[in-house]
């Protein structure tokens, strides 16, 4: 008779799930995309939306005269620095969520809405955009964290 006896796998199956857990566990990266998130918006603030190439409007000629007399010297959207320290920074305006597996950055600021899509009485300035090469470098964030925990956790990826 001839038998084969396998003792031990259930430390390989508890090793096993624990390698598959930071798999699992996107935080790293997520922190990571906020910092990056953070400074493409911070370019984006200060090239007034030419990061994207779709330049902000400037401002009405009545309008303009009004800030520059209030807030002298701030550019657009930059009035009270409300909205861009939402984004950039931390304030009561900023969502920011992180979990395992999901992650949402964002504004509460209530005029940030009419900016980003604009309104009749509003131009269009967007200050949230993903362009092709920014989706790029967010897939390259993940797969290199992915890729790092899979050799921390002892897979050749």
């Amino acid at each position: 008779m001839v038998e084969l006896t396998i003792e031990g796998i259930d430390e390989v199956m508890t090793s096993l799930q624990g390698k598959m857990k930071r798999l699992r566990n996107l935080r790293p990266v997520w922190r990571s995309l906020l910092a990056w998130l953070r400074q493409v918006t911070i370019d984006q603030f200060a090239t007034a939306g030419g990061r994207s190439r779709d330049r902000w409007q400037p401002l009405s000629p009545v309008y303009g005269a009004r800030k520059s007399r209030v807030w002298p010297g701030k550019p657009i959207l930059r009035a009270s620095d409300r909205l861009f320290q939402s984004l950039t920074g931390s304030n009561q305006d900023s969502i920011v969520e992180i979990e395992a597996r999901s992650f949402t950055w964002g504004t509460a600021t209530p005029y940030a809405r009419y900016h980003q899509r604009g309104t009749a009485r509003i131009p269009q300035r967007k200050i949230l955009v993903v362009t092709k090469a920014d989706r790029r470098q967010i897939i390259a964030l993940v797969r290199a964290h992915l890729a790092n925990q899979g050799q921390v956790s002892g897979y050749g990826v």
